[in-house]
């Protein structure tokens, strides 16, 4: 439950208590003019009549009533736990590798199909999220803006062609983390979150300190997730397994899985790390352990997904004021009883 207005929620004891003080402040007034008026040793025919316990119960329900009106005033709400609040979605980026280590063969049938068929999975089950789509070598390129349309996100990942995206030169994850920050800086996105998707290999030099300044900065949280396998496998030259790359001393060419490079890039910022799968299990993984609990934490920030309650401490204090009614504390008598039996004798 939240409040609407909460500074009105947390002043209510404190209203509440300053009108006690003022009632108990009043009662001592009128003692000292009563004491007055009727003089010294003559108190006893001035006191008041009321029955102590019947008029003590009055204010107790007048001061109960009064702080209720106040949180009244203050409109509690009750979070509406449904498939629209819960599953409202959030934006965020999803940044591809498309460097020649993604053509290795680790995995079958390679990592870039790996990685874009789970993509391809991950945002058919995809239902209210925001999700723009980046791919990088050493330079980053925005294939789609934030959209709600994974129909067309799911057009441009099928029709991404490994010949022409992925790059001989290898990869370099600052730069998916710099048009990522460029992106969320000329756009206001209230949540700003990069999932990156590569083996971890970089050549960049640094960007594990870029992430800590952009998070810094703009507030950007990296998660990443790692493709193909510790051991590795050799990288051929195309997409369809013709030749093999090799260095300058003619030796192949080795890509293997980087989980200490992807771990130390999402932590530096606060997010997690999951290692891919052959059927894309961590994108699941994600879906289930970050991107949920960030919609349903943005459907409790929004007052829309609340259904008030005022009601209730409205009736509370309607039902304080009708018991002061029907008890009618100024009607009954110290001496009232003492009186009868006097009468009866």
């Amino acid at each position: 439950m939240k409040f609407a207005f909460f500074w009105l929620a947390v002043a209510a004891p404190l209203v509440t208590a300053l009108l006690w003080l003022l009632l108990h402040w009043g009662d001592r007034r009128r003692n000292r003019l009563r004491a007055v008026f009727a003089g010294p040793g003559a108190l006893t025919w001035a006191k008041p009549t009321h029955a102590a316990g019947p008029r003590r119960l009055d204010r107790a329900l007048t001061l109960f009533a009064f702080g209720l009106l106040v949180l009244t005033l203050a409109r509690p709400l009750w979070f509406d736990r449904d498939e629209q609040s819960e599953l409202q979605g959030v934006p965020y980026l999803v940044a591809l590798d498309s460097s020649r280590s993604m053509l290795t063969m680790d995995v079958k049938p390679s990592r870039w199909n790996v990685a874009t068929n789970a993509l391809d999975r991950f945002l058919a089950n995809t239902k209210a999220d925001r999700i723009g789509l980046l791919t990088f070598s050493q330079v980053a390129f925005l294939n789609a803006p934030l959209t709600f349309d994974t129909l067309a996100l799911r057009t441009t990942v099928h029709y991404l062609d490994p010949e022409q995206f992925i790059d001989l030169t290898g990869s370099a994850l600052g730069s998916a983390l710099e048009r990522a920050g460029r992106y969320y800086t000329s756009n206001q996105v209230p949540q700003r979150l990069l999932i990156l998707i590569s083996d971890g290999e970089d050549f960049s030099g640094a960007p594990v300190e870029l992430a800590r300044r952009l998070k810094r900065q703009l507030g950007m949280t990296v998660c990443t997730i790692g493709v193909g396998t510790a051991g590795g496998g050799t990288v051929p030259l195309h997409s369809y397994g013709g030749g093999t790359a090799k260095n300058t001393f003619g030796q192949q060419v080795i890509s293997r899985l980087n989980e200490s490079n992807l771990q130390r890039l999402a932590a530096s910022t606060g997010g997690r790390y999951f290692r891919l799968g052959e059927r894309g299990e961590g994108l699941e993984q994600l879906r289930q352990e970050v991107l949920r609990p960030m919609a349903e934490a943005a459907a409790r920030s929004d007052l829309k997904n609340y259904r008030e309650l005022y009601q209730v401490p409205l009736a509370l204090a309607v039902g304080c004021l009708l018991a002061k009614v029907l008890l009618a504390s100024e009607r009954r008598r110290q001496g009232m009883k003492n009186g009868r039996m006097r009468n009866e004798k």
